[in-house]
């Protein structure tokens, strides 16, 4: 098996299939400088290892507080699972997040883990009609930045993206105050996500989410860009609108935590 070790080589690895390691790639486009990785090759495909330090992660540090490092794992193979574990730091709090269920009793057999959540990524192939009276737009106004900012998106971070045209908003309004938005922002090359999906308490149960987030995938498929739609695994709601505007489950991330 050929190492293969720095942060360059291992993204141009994993971005022949960004949609499979959007997760890793992620976490290397956003933290080139705290991140060490480590990938593996044989007969059975590849492994990759990416360790994050956590201290640079806003959700790692709320939800993982005792966890130094998060160790995001993507592999072919669990042999070659096995072989990325030496290279786990050892001795301190970690949040292994694994792709594949097959990976887990490598894992174990190094580390003592407990299961803690896991994050469903959706996406489609196929066309949207945007719905009528969604405003796709960079600039979504107060009102939408407010209501994007309770979803824990600040306008100090999505402001610059907009302007770069790496996001936009669909905004959908009534008496010209804002009821529903969501985003769509670039995650690595073609994979954009969308996201921050708000509705205004007085407006909900009307399916005005789901006609936010329909505009933003017909609008990712007039670019030509892939979908990406990420939900907690409790969130019974949210996968319940992704899959009534038609995506598909194709990425589950399970997290487990060793000493924290």
């Amino acid at each position: 098996m050929t190492p293969l070790t720095t942060v360059p080589d291992v993204m141009d690895a994993l971005a022949r299939d960004p949609l499979r390691h959007i997760v890793l790639l992620k976490q290397l486009l956003a933290y080139p400088a705290h991140v060490k990785v480590h990938r593996v090759s044989g007969a059975a495909g590849t492994a990759t290892l990416v360790a994050l330090d956590t201290s640079v992660s806003p959700y790692d540090r709320q939800a993982y507080p005792k966890a130094a490092i998060a160790a995001f794992i993507s592999s072919d193979h669990p042999e070659l699972t096995a072989s990325l574990m030496p290279h786990v730091p050892q001795r301190v709090g970690i949040i292994f997040k694994l792709s594949s269920e097959a990976d887990l009793a490598a894992v174990e057999s190094q580390f003592p883990v407990t299961r803690r959540t896991a994050f469903v990524s959706f996406t489609s192939a196929g066309k949207s009609e945007p719905s009528p009276g969604v405003r796709v737009t960079p600039d979504p106004g107060d009102a939408a930045f407010r209501m994007f900012e309770t979803q824990g998106h600040d306008r100090a971070w999505l402001k610059p993206l907009l302007h770069d045209g790496k996001a936009f908003a669909c905004v959908l309004e009534r008496d010209g105050d804002a009821v529903s938005a969501c985003l769509a922002f670039e995650n690595y090359g073609p994979v954009w996500e969308v996201g921050g999906v708000v509705t205004a308490p007085s407006h909900r149960r009307q399916g005005l989410g789901a006609r936010v987030v329909r505009t933003a995938l017909a609008e990712l498929a007039g670019r030509g860009l892939a979908p990406r739609y990420q939900v907690e695994e409790h969130n019974t709601a949210s996968i319940a609108l992704a899959r009534s505007v038609g995506l598909a489950p194709f990425l589950t991330i399970v997290h487990y935590a060793h000493e924290c």
